[in-house]
């Protein structure tokens, strides 16, 4: 573990830093589009356009690592990234956000492919979820911070865009510094999806859903504290504590799954999420402790899916594999998270705000089903 970490730290400070920067422009994008009032499908189309970029940063980032090198990879990436949310703040208009969201998440994902790839190469597989669950850790850690940031400023103005841009910038200090070159022992080699889905179809399947979910959080839980009258401090708690739930779990559940099992810790997570999701449903109608409450739950079991999910299927993988498989994996999660906003912006606008919980809870169950049904 110790010389795992010692290979590692850099770039899960980096990793966390990016978190802390998209964090933070998630949470400004939607409480902006509130104030614009833009219409719930429109946001729904805003959000999901940084999932198609998402998804399609993974079928360049093997050539560019291969070309680039990890470190200058992960340059180049949050350079784009920083100057996608600064025009965000110039230009507001829905179709703006929708091209610029596009092109931030193509940065982004390719900076995780890089960062993942980078993580999964120096950890063996006895150590690896506990490994993982600390880089997923400082993640929450840095997207529970962007609650706070985000009321630092003022949503209406530039000055919370220029934060953002700015922390894209600085997170890339940690392994500029400290690390040059490529990292990976062994020359990446293509995988296709397909054969992602036969090493390791639980890991796939599970990260799907990871991205279903976490979208539907990060993207339409501002915007459904904004229709239950919260205030802006109020929305930043709402999803702060969801943060700090899926951060203060992280760890146990890695531990656990390398101790009992992926397939079985995915299986518990999920099933256990979705009742949360239910419980949502109810304390809606109880006041805003029940809410933060739900939300916590939410954000403690929905959260530490990925890290876990993406533990499973590289422990099935080959050294060679690991670039390939870290953007099979961001592309089946960006293809994911395409869907989630698309379901909930429809859905909220069919049903009303509720229907943030019922997508939730009808995702966890499938997510289930993945589990019982997957090696």
């Amino acid at each position: 573990m110790r010389v795992a970490l010692r290979s590692v730290w850099a770039v899960i400070l980096t990793g966390g830093l990016v978190q802390l920067a998209n964090g933070l422009q998630t949470d400004l994008l939607g409480v902006r589009a509130g104030i614009e009032k833009f219409a719930p499908a429109a946001i729904g189309l805003i959000m999901a356009g940084y999932y198609v970029g998402y998804s399609a940063g993974p079928l360049v980032s093997p050539f560019v690592i291969r070309t680039l090198g990890h470190v200058r990879t992960i340059w180049f990436a949050v350079i784009v990234a920083a100057a996608c949310i600064a025009l965000n703040g110039v230009f507001v208009s829905p179709s703006a956000w929708m091209l610029l969201r596009a092109l931030s998440g193509l940065a982004i994902s390719v900076n995780f492919v890089a960062v993942e790839s980078w993580i999964n190469d120096r950890s063996e597989n006895r150590v690896r979820g506990r490994v993982f669950a600390l880089y997923m850790v400082w993640q929450m850690t840095a997207m529970t911070i962007a609650q706070v940031l985000l009321t630092l400023g003022d949503p209406s103005t530039l000055s919370l865009f220029l934060l953002s841009a700015a922390l894209f910038v600085v997170s890339a200090i940690p392994v500029l510094l400290l690390h040059r070159g490529s990292v990976v022992h062994a020359p990446p080699e293509p995988l296709g999806l397909s054969a992602l889905f036969r090493i390791a179809p639980l890991g796939a399947l599970a990260t799907v859903f990871a991205g279903v979910t976490w979208a539907i959080v990060f993207t339409f839980g501002p915007v459904y504290a904004q229709r239950q009258g919260f205030t802006l401090s109020q929305i930043g708690f709402f999803l702060g504590v969801a943060m700090v739930a899926g951060a203060v779990v992280q760890f146990p559940l890695g531990w656990i799954s390398d101790h009992i099992g992926r397939r079985l810790t995915i299986g518990a997570m999920c099933a256990a999420a979705a009742l949360a999701a239910l419980f949502g449903i109810w304390a809606q109608m109880h006041g805003i402790v029940m809410l933060n409450i739900a939300s916590a739950l939410i954000g403690g079991l929905v959260f530490p899916l990925y890290g876990i999910s993406v533990a499973h299927a590289n422990d099935a993988a080959l050294p060679s594999q690991r670039v390939a498989v870290a953007a099979g994996l961001v592309l089946v999660f960006g293809l994911g998270s395409i869907v989630g906003p698309l379901i909930t912006g429809w859905a909220v606008g069919a049903f009303g705000s509720v229907a943030y919980f019922w997508v939730l809870a009808a995702m966890m169950f499938a997510s289930v089903t993945a589990a019982a049904t997957s090696r």
